[in-house]
């Protein structure tokens, strides 16, 4: 099976991740579609007149990223979970509509009827998401910024934020979390955190996380030559930055961070970097006294990256029936 991806050897940037960047950039721009099959291993090697084994490296990454997934017997496909195109979900949305529409008309009820019908049905659903109380639970506020963020979707739930250090830390955890309907944490943090709240097991939700597709296809882009950076709060988001950069063969050693409180430092910290890294929302450019420096950093050709965290699209699935179904009944 023949592909548009090519490698060019004589690039700094390793092989495996000139696949992955061309491959996510494909899906991203809508020439690949979940579902896709891709070429096997041994296939794109041959293809690209490389070794089987960097193929299956780049092949090993996607799949632990959700980019791909494969399925014995089958072969490779791009992974039907993807978060960047949503348009199964709307086709699948649009036919119940529909078959909802011919029901209600074939019952003789008009279109306005209908209307009034669905609106009705809207507020009462509304009413009661109004007290509907989510408790999302990570190591690092970054993350729980990057959480809240994604559960804008569910606009009349009640999102309330906790670091796990401090719940860990508090004799009367279980009567804390007690108020919420639900309790999200991810899959890293889910066995402690029941540990230390046993009998609100069955409102603990584990979700799956990983990076945006948009922070996989810039990082992809990196090369190893590059120095690196990190501007953030909390030392466990930088801590997981740092295991994609490592697991990306991006870094070896330590990587140099600039925490906010010390933001005071940016022009020192910009000036011996060719990229940062930083957390959503924030902006380089927010104190008037790194403005120098920062255009400094731009014009030499210094790049941002937004380290985006998610959700992945499965576990908020998960999430909106679990609500759906506490609410029915």
């Amino acid at each position: 099976m023949e592909t548009k991806i090519s490698v060019d050897k004589k690039s700094p940037v390793p092989a495996y991740r000139q696949i992955i960047k061309q491959i996510t950039s494909m899906i991203h721009e809508g020439q690949l579609k979940p579902g896709d099959k891709l070429p096997t291993e041994r296939e794109l090697a041959n293809q690209l007149n490389i070794a089987r084994g960097t193929v299956k490296k780049a092949y090993e990454v996607m799949v632990r990223d959700g980019i791909i997934e494969t399925t014995q017997g089958r072969g490779t496909f791009v992974s039907s979970r993807q978060d960047i195109i949503p348009s199964g979900r709307k086709e699948r949305a649009q036919r119940i509509i529909y078959n909802l529409l011919d029901q209600l008309r074939g019952m003789n009820f008009s279109y306005q009827e209908i209307r009034t019908f669905l609106e009705l049905a809207i507020i009462q659903r509304e009413e009661k998401l109004e007290n509907f109380n989510v408790a999302i639970i990570d190591c690092n506020p970054e993350s729980l910024s990057i959480f809240e963020r994604q559960l804008i979707f569910l606009k009349h739930v009640r999102v309330s934020r906790f670091l796990l250090d401090e719940i860990v830390a508090d004799p009367a955890a279980e009567q804390r979390l007690e108020p919420f309907d639900l309790i999200l944490t991810t899959s890293t943090h889910y066995s402690e955190l029941l540990g230390k709240v046993p009998e609100l097991k069955e409102r603990l939700i584990q979700v799956a996380v990983s990076p945006s597709q948009e922070t996989i296809i810039d990082m992809a882009s990196l090369s190893p030559v590059q120095r690196l950076g990190v501007i953030c709060e909390s030392e466990n988001f930088l801590a997981r930055v740092v295991v994609r950069l490592k697991e990306m063969g991006l870094a070896t050693g330590l990587v140099p961070c600039l925490f906010l409180r010390n933001e005071n430092k940016l022009p020192e910290f910009l000036a011996d970097l060719d990229v940062v890294f930083v957390p959503p929302g924030y902006q380089l450019q927010r104190r008037k006294e790194n403005l120098p420096a920062v255009q400094d950093f731009t014009q030499r050709g210094g790049k941002v990256i937004v380290f985006d965290y998610q959700i992945e699209r499965g576990s908020l699935l998960y999430v909106e029936e679990r609500i759906s179904q506490l609410l029915t009944s």
